[in-house]
């Protein structure tokens, strides 16, 4: 059986290798990096919903990386044992949960995030 730090490897590893040669790889790199500050300056809840406006935003690379950003942490805090698990949309998550769990859940990500930077940068191109 994996420890916690085995299955957010393996997860974000999974999710990280097939952004390879995709349409706003080096943005993917870039906001990967970002994140986990404007989560610890802004909190769980603000830093996601600025990544989905901005995936939202246009048919452009940078809106894809975002919003390949975002689903990947929807992915990874939707799904058991994390904290949103059995949830089909993160926001919808995030704006509904208990003050403890919102907790629990901005540490998981940060948590999460230490993988998915490290494999952004070994797997995709970035300047």
């Amino acid at each position: 059986m994996k420890n916690r730090e085995q299955q957010r490897a393996n997860f974000a590893l999974e999710n990280v290798r097939p952004l390879q040669s995709s349409e706003g790889e080096k943005e993917f790199v870039s906001y990967a990096k970002a994140l986990p500050a404007m989560i610890h300056q802004n909190g769980l809840g603000q830093a996601m919903a600025f990544c989905y406006s901005k995936g939202k935003a246009n048919n452009k690379p940078p809106a894809h990386a975002y919003m390949a950003l975002y689903q990947l942490m929807q992915s990874w805090l939707c799904r058991a044992p994390q904290p949103f698990a059995g949830q089909d949309e993160l926001m919808t998550a995030i704006t509904t949960c208990h003050l403890q769990q919102y907790q629990i859940a901005q540490i998981e990500a940060q948590q999460f995030l230490i993988w998915v930077k490290k494999f952004a940068v070994a797997e995709l191109a970035h300047d």
